[in-house]
């Protein structure tokens, strides 16, 4: 059989993980695995190459050799108040508490900084691509985490992961011990944007109606030659992570002058994004809430289209930190999960 004879197929792909306590150090098992529904798995093993330009009696180049590993590459999948939780923890930082409910959990994530006494700080992966072919991924980190939604689809997911490390192998059969959620993900008919002037006073009499939005995390993390040395070709440790950047936009129809009098003033105010799942019990329902508490618009004036156009402002948001940034307490973003995930992750 010739190689590329037969056509293998994505649709019995998988993607398992588990959080490393060393990293680097492959912590998937067949006891400790964790899975996420991916709608596509884009985490890639590439070198560098170099081709020495030497002269020669020939106009082509004479030899070649491999220079720096990279692991990287996004995940796709749904906003799942159960799998998706550690994807938000590690892209946060790592760091966030947890308080036990009955038969369900609250996991309120701050900002961290992906320091040694965080948790979440790396995850090893097993992908499964196809069928048959299984990769060991180890050192893997949310470098950016993307949520957005719009009118009639799910709330999609995307997180771009860089990693340190990577090999291959065809006899691995972990999908096996792998356990995939009953619940489904949620969409956007179980999302809300509420906004005021402060974090304090977002409740639901607040919110305001929206027809899409998109909000990324952006850790920065160091991958070249500043996080390399001599000797190996894989990233030398955890990734440092530089500025922390939040980008929000959403997208509103424009019918008052309220929103381009707030840009105009700079006017500070706090932004939230609640999404509401099933229920966990008779006393808790599953809820996801992403908080904003120190936003300034910066660009809401509508464009006319045309004659059947709708106006619609393109909402985006400067998100800064709130309070004393010289306390721990300061944070330009929060999250609280609650679900059915009754121990800390």
């Amino acid at each position: 059989m010739a190689v590329g004879d037969l056509a293998k197929t994505g649709v019995q792909s998988v993607l398992g993980y588990f959080p490393e306590t060393t990293y680097g150090t492959n912590a998937v098992t067949t006891t400790a695995i964790r899975a996420i529904e991916p709608t596509s798995i884009g985490v890639v093993t590439k070198f560098d190459t170099v081709k020495f330009d030497t002269l020669s009696r020939h106009r082509g180049f004479t030899h070649q050799a491999q220079m720096n590993k990279m692991v990287e590459g996004p995940v796709d999948t749904f906003l799942h108040p159960e799998e998706t939780l550690d994807l938000f923890i590690n892209a946060m930082g790592g760091n966030y508490t947890f308080t036990s409910l009955t038969s369900a959990g609250d996991h309120s994530i701050s900002t961290g900084n992906f320091a040694t006494t965080d948790t979440l700080t790396s995850f090893s992966l097993f992908v499964r691509k196809g069928d048959t072919h299984s990769w060991r991924i180890t050192g893997a980190v949310v470098n950016s985490l993307k949520v957005s939604a719009a009118i009639g689809e799910p709330v999609k997911v995307t997180a771009e992961f860089v990693a340190q490390n990577s090999s291959m192998s065809a006899a691995d059969n972990l999908q096996n011990n792998m356990s995939i959620s009953t619940i489904a993900p949620l969409v956007y008919a179980d999302g809300t944007y509420r906004y005021d002037a402060t974090e304090a006073s977002l409740t639901s009499s607040v919110a305001e109606p929206i027809q899409a939005f998109e909000l990324e995390i952006n850790n920065n993390l160091v991958t070249d030659e500043k996080n390399r040395q001599l000797g190996i070709r894989t990233i030398s440790g955890r990734p440092p992570a530089l500025r922390r950047e939040i980008n929000f936009k959403a997208s509103m129809r424009f019918d008052t002058t309220t929103t381009f009098d707030r840009m105009v003033s700079n006017t500070a105010g706090a932004a939230q994004l609640v999404f509401d799942g099933t229920t966990i019990t008779a006393e808790y329902q599953r809820r996801v809430t992403i908080t904003m508490p120190n936003v300034r618009i910066k660009n809401t004036d509508p464009v006319v289209e045309g004659a059947d156009s709708v106006l619609q402002s393109e909402m985006e948001f400067d998100v800064i930190l709130s309070g004393d940034s010289a306390t721990a307490t300061s944070r330009e973003i929060g999250m609280t999960w609650r679900n059915a995930v009754t121990a800390k992750r």
